[in-house]
C-alpha cells in the first residue's frame, strides 16, 4: 500500500514537470525576442486614409457608424452614403462599395 502511495505521487510530479516544461515552451531560454506583444497605432483617417480608398473591413462595423451626424455639424450623406466615427474623425463612405468620398478631421 505504502509503495503503491510513493509510485501515484512520483507519477504525478513526473505529469507536473513535463506538462509545465511543454507550457513554457523550447525556445532554448533566449528571451530577446521579446513578449511577442507589438504596439499598434491607432488609425488617423485625416492622416492615414484618402478618399477613393476603400474602407478597412474592420471599421465596417456598426460601432464606427453615425446616425447622429447633425450632432456633429456634418453634412446630410446622400442615398447609399453613411457617416463612420473612426478615432475622432468623421468618415463618409458610400456603403456599396466602402469607398471615401469625404474625411472630416475632428479635433486633436
Amino acid at each position: 500500500m505504502k509503495s503503491q502511495l510513493v509510485l501515484s505521487v512520483i507519477a504525478a510530479l513526473l505529469v507536473g514537470v513535463s506538462s509545465s516544461a511543454i507550457a513554457q515552451g523550447t525556445s532554448g531560454g533566449d528571451q530577446s525576442q521579446g513578449t511577442g506583444r507589438q504596439q499598434v497605432m491607432p488609425t488617423m483617417p485625416h492622416r492615414d486614409w484618402h478618399e477613393g480608398q476603400q474602407v478597412p473591413s474592420k471599421y465596417r462595423h456598426y460601432n464606427y457608424q453615425m446616425n447622429d451626424w447633425k450632432s456633429h455639424n456634418l453634412d446630410a450623406p446622400k442615398r447609399g452614403q453613411q457617416w463612420l466615427g473612426v478615432n475622432g474623425d468623421y468618415v463618409l463612405v458610400t456603403r456599396s462599395n466602402w469607398r471615401i468620398s469625404k474625411i472630416v478631421p475632428g479635433t486633436e
